[in-house]
């Protein structure tokens, strides 16, 4: 129910309040309203809340501070979330789809649902979710292909990078970019963070220093699991201040995210404490 929610939503906190509401409304069900399957019942009751979530974040989205990006999840300890449907840059793709895109697709992409399964939270005949369904995979498959990456070399890959990173190794670090890399941040107006997409490697690379140079001393990088991969972590005196996470295909690095929101990183500041 949390894995669901959350790939729809694209927020931890808003994914586990949603858990809670559902089970509510599962307590409170009556013999009259015939549920038949528990796990159906709480599937079906989760995607409505979440599409509804998702309907208003929309709308509050529309005065933040620069571009949004969904919330890095601790997957370390959370054996029942696939890898491929919640790897970060997928969650990013996703926002990019409207709010009955994005559910229709979630519940047919990751959790294999039939489309008379999919009527009742959609709102929409079984027909017209197929066609909703085939327009968002178009999507998705457009803005990105699908890469079989081995973690060992995703590993490595972002090993490299926090080492040229931190070394001032120009050379290094556009060899490791793919030459229309694109880094996205996310700041919501609390911390520093770009206000567009920066795109190249050459631009990118360049960002990267000048942002490291203002970097305290003192301050610690970590590499953890989010969202199914190796990401890294900055921290100063111990308080998480970005979260790194990076896409590649294997030989390069296609996109690198940069969640510094310190909203969207309570998750990661509670998991040190």
């Amino acid at each position: 129910m949390f894995a669901l929610a959350y790939r729809i939503t694209g927020n931890r906190a808003d994914a586990e309040e949603i858990v809670q509401d559902a089970f509510v409304r599962l307590q409170k069900s009556t013999p009259k309203d015939a549920v038949r399957s528990h796990k159906a019942y709480l599937a079906t009751i989760t995607a409505r809340l979440s599409f509804n979530r998702l309907r208003d974040q929309r709308a509050r989205r529309e005065t933040y501070v620069g571009e949004w990006l969904p919330e890095p999840l601790l997957t370390a300890d959370e054996p029942g979330i696939g890898t491929e449907d919640v790897s970060f840059a997928l969650m990013a793709v996703l926002e990019r789809l409207s709010p009955l895109e994005r559910v229709v697709f979630v519940l047919r992409n990751a959790f294999d649902f039939s489309f008379e399964e999919i009527m009742p939270v959609a709102r929409r005949d079984a027909v017209t979710c197929r066609k909703i369904f085939s327009r968002a995979r178009a999507r998705v498959l457009e803005e990105r292909p699908r890469f079989t990456i081995d973690r060992d070399r995703h590993h490595a890959l972002l090993k490299s990078f926090t080492e040229a990173a931190l070394d001032g190794n120009t050379a290094k670090l556009v060899s490791l970019l793919d030459e229309s890399v694109v880094l996205h941040g996310d700041g919501g107006g609390k911390a520093l963070a770009l206000k567009r997409p920066v795109v190249g490697a050459e631009a990118v690379a360049q960002f990267i220093f000048a942002v490291t140079r203002t970097l305290p001393t003192g301050v610690s990088v970590d590499e953890i699991d989010l969202n199914r991969a190796p990401a890294l972590v900055i921290s100063s005196s111990g308080h998480p201040v970005v979260a790194i996470l990076i896409d590649t295909d294997g030989e390069r690095i296609r996109s690198v995210f940069a969640v510094a929101n310190p909203d969207k990183l309570d998750a990661l500041a509670l998991a040190k404490s």
